[in-house]
């Protein structure tokens, strides 16, 4: 009997039953794959010999970052992404720190 159970709950992984996404999960995957998807387009772009593909594929980006943005807005709304907002003393800090980057990077 409980070698029945153990092959009845594999059996239950693989055809994906008893698997349940909620609402968070399902957008934070969407999500995760719209951040895929725009990093996977910026490579085509710089890759791109074609001038008129290197614009079409900017134009899907321009759209992959429309639909990223509603997304997170949306799990924004529900509660699902919380973002801190940065004290000044935060914000300070990353500008020198940026800051110092882009001179080394100059010189």
């Amino acid at each position: 009997m409980a070698q029945q159970n153990k092959q009845n709950q594999g059996q239950q992984g693989l055809t994906g039953q008893g698997m349940q996404f909620g609402d968070q999960e399902a957008l934070q995957v969407t999500l995760n794959e719209t951040k895929h998807m725009a990093e996977s387009l910026n490579n085509y772009i710089l890759e791109a010999t074609n001038d008129q593909l290197r614009r079409d594929y900017m134009t899907v980006l321009g759209d992959v970052y429309s639909q990223q943005k509603q997304i997170y807005d949306m799990m924004q709304q529900k509660g699902y992404y919380t973002v801190k907002n940065a004290n000044n003393q935060d914000i300070s800090q990353a500008q020198n720190k940026f800051s110092g980057q882009s001179n080394q990077i100059v010189s």
